[in-house]
Formats: structure tokens, sequence, C-alpha cells
């Protein structure tokens, strides 16, 4: 089954968590073309805020490294801390093996290098959404 049709079926939700406009509107036009439900942040404090409460809480997270005042792995770690836990697709300019297992070993389930190319970041998606489903984390669809 593709990513679009198993989106499609069981709604997937992605957050966007990028520092930069023109990426959060790009990455949010292609998940959405792929029938993704979005919601983009422009920092890891806007996500972590938008958590507080009965707020919606997606099926993955798609988070960029480098960001001001809070980086990806800050935000790994905060969430960790709270006890949270999402399927977390990464995307950097920094593919060093001392960076990559650092997030991995923070919760990140798919370390990805930039430029990433749209059948990449979906194919990342659709493994992180699947892994977390099989584990029993969290049903199809909810």
């Amino acid at each position: 089954m593709s990513l679009e049709t198993a989106a499609r079926a069981t709604s997937i939700s992605v957050a966007i968590v990028d520092d930069e406009a023109s990426v959060r509107v790009s990455l949010r036009r292609l998940c959405s073309a792929f029938g993704l439900s979005v919601t983009t942040f422009a920092s890891g404090q806007e996500f972590l805020e938008s958590l507080e409460g009965d707020g919606h809480r997606p099926d993955c997270l798609l988070l960029d490294a480098h960001m001001p005042g809070m980086t990806g792995l800050e935000l790994q770690r905060h969430l960790g801390a709270r006890g949270v836990r999402f399927p977390t697709v990464l995307f950097t300019a920094d593919d060093t093996p001392e960076v990559q297992a650092r997030y991995l070993s923070a919760g990140v389930v798919e370390y990805l290098r930039k430029p990433v190319n749209a059948e990449e970041l979906l194919a990342a998606i659709e493994r992180a959404v699947a892994l977390e489903r099989t584990a029993g984390k969290r049903p199809a669809g909810s």
C-alpha cells in the first residue's frame, strides 16, 4: 500500500517543527498533497505549548535539527523528560556519526540528511508511523 493510500485510509497527522517559514510551507504542501493532516510550528517551544491540555497529538513529528532557541535535540529531550513520545523524523545538513547517534539515542526513529527529496521523506514518515503502530503504541486511526 502506498503512503498516499495509507494516509487517506488512516488519517495520519504530522506536526512539522522548523524555524524557516519557507520550509514549513513546502513540507506542509507536500504532506497535504499526499493526504496527510498537517500542523506547523515555528519553534520547539511553540510545539511544546501546543501539547498542553488536550491539544492534538500528531502521529508523526517532522523535526529540523538546527533552530534558534531550542534545537531539535533539545526538543526531543524535553519530550522525553515529560514522558511524551512521537515517532520522529529528523532532517539536518549535519550527518556526522556522532550527531546521528545523539539523535537516535534521544528517540528519533528516522534521520534524514538535507536536502530531502519527497519520496525519501514520505517513506520515512510511513516507516516511522508503521513502527509505532506495530509496536502497539497507537492504534490505526487514533
